[in-house]
């Protein structure tokens, strides 16, 4: 169960939160996601789809993870459009486990929270980049 800091984080706090735990940090997705989180990852991305909870979003990150050496986001630009949106621009970086060719895309994410907790993740990215990294072997569950 989740349990509340004594005070209310805000969304940018959390979205840095979620840049470092991606990029090597120590930390869980407990302490950012709220227990309804869902993560909308493009259709043609491996595993696209909705993925619902953190139980759904951690093994994403899983199945995901076992493709690649590595994979970092390098966060641009930052948009905050009202207190419980944000809109980061940015970079993923990585190497194809199969292929051995690097990846270098950029990206968009949208995100909303509520309550001092992550609610909604959604991506945008040229999954054509990562399909051929991936040798045009895309996963999906």
């Amino acid at each position: 169960m989740q349990c509340q800091d004594d005070m209310m984080r805000s969304i940018g706090e959390l979205t840095d939160r979620f840049y470092k735990i991606v990029n090597g940090e120590d930390g869980d997705f407990s302490e950012i996601f709220s227990e309804d989180f869902e993560m909308d990852i493009m259709k043609g991305f491996a595993f696209g789809g909705v993925h619902k909870g953190l139980r759904a979003v951690n093994m994403f990150f899983e199945d995901f993870g076992a493709h690649f050496d590595g994979w970092a986001v390098d966060v641009n630009q930052k948009i905050q459009p009202s207190e419980n949106s944000m809109i980061i621009t940015g970079r993923y970086r990585s190497r194809g486990l199969k292929s051995g060719m690097d990846l270098s895309m950029e990206t968009v994410h949208f995100w909303t929270a509520d309550e001092g907790w992550l609610k909604t993740y959604k991506h945008y990215c040229d999954t054509a980049i990562l399909s051929q990294v991936m040798e045009h072997q895309v996963p999906q569950y």
